[in-house]
């Protein structure tokens, strides 16, 4: 059973949307890290606008400076090692979800906010959460958890694993699998 559908609004019918979400199954030192704490192959989670009209599409944490510095971004596939495995996942939601949520995640892009290195700890140590920074998987989780009413999760230690179990949780379908 998956996602309940709210798909009328009064005497309008509203047409169902699907929000796209890309996990990575990483392939370099930092990925092979992540993999190995939370004993996924997922090791990375994006998000695609497709309402964007450019070739940076996809929004994500994403390195700038060289790989110093890590923020909220939209990016392309080209910064992602070459061969880098992933698929899409859809996630079939009412009208009202997808705006919020797309403007959660665009809002979050145009704030630029850095990267929780302190954060991803939680997947395999004790970690702490900094309200002020985030991590890939956190921010695609945290809009989701506020608008489906999952009380329960903390978005402060969901891996890239957890969050697509999740998105199965809720219904999503894996609609695409490639490489970089």
């Amino acid at each position: 059973m998956g996602l309940p559908i709210n798909c009328s609004c009064g005497d309008v019918k509203m047409i169902p949307r699907s929000l796209e979400y890309v996990q990575f199954q990483g392939i370099g030192f930092v990925s092979r890290i992540i993999q190995k704490f939370t004993r996924d192959n997922d090791s990375h989670s994006a998000v695609m606008d497709r309402e964007r009209m450019s070739d940076k599409q996809l929004i994500e944490q994403w390195p700038h400076d060289g790989g110093v510095k890590s923020w909220m971004d939209y990016s392309d596939y080209s910064g992602h090692t070459p061969g880098t495995p992933y698929s899409i996942w859809s996630l079939v939601v009412s009208p009202e979800c997808y705006d919020f949520v797309m403007n959660f995640y665009r809002e979050s892009a145009a704030k630029r906010k850095e990267y929780d290195w302190g954060g991803i700890l939680n997947f395999g140590l004790k970690g702490s959460d900094n309200p002020d920074k985030t991590f890939c998987s956190e921010e695609m989780v945290t809009p989701l958890c506020a608008f489906m009413g999952w009380d329960q999760i903390n978005p402060a230690v969901v891996s890239p694993g957890i969050f697509r179990m999740l998105l199965q949780a809720a219904g999503a379908q894996e609609t695409y699998k490639g490489f970089t």
